[in-house]
C-alpha cells in the first residue's frame, strides 16, 4: 500500500471517530432539549423544524461527509507522518 493510500485511510478513520463522537454528543446532550422544546411548542402551534430532521443532518454530516472529507484531506494532514 502506498503512503498516500495509507494516509487517506488514516484520515478517514480519524474523521470517522470524530464524527461518531460528534453524533454521540449531540444525541446525548443537545437532542433531548431540542425535543422537549419542540413538544412544548407544538402545544401552542409555534413549532418549526422537527428535531429529528436536525439529527438526520448531524448523522449525515458526522457519519458520511466527515469520513469522506478525511479520506480526501488525509494525505495533506499526515504527509509528515511516516
Amino acid at each position: 500500500m502506498t503512503a498516500s493510500a495509507a494516509h487517506s485511510l488514516l484520515g478517514a478513520l480519524v474523521f470517522t471517530v470524530l464524527g461518531i463522537v460528534e453524533v454521540w454528543i449531540v444525541a446525548r446532550f443537545v437532542y433531548p432539549g431540542l425535543r422537549q422544546r419542540h413538544e412544548l411548542a407544538k402545544v401552542t402551534q409555534t413549532h418549526k423544524v422537527d428535531p429529528q430532521r436536525i439529527m438526520d443532518v448531524v448523522r449525515l454530516q458526522g457519519l458520511v461527509l466527515l469520513p469522506v472529507l478525511g479520506f480526501i484531506v488525509g494525505p495533506r494532514l499526515f504527509a509528515g507522518v511516516e
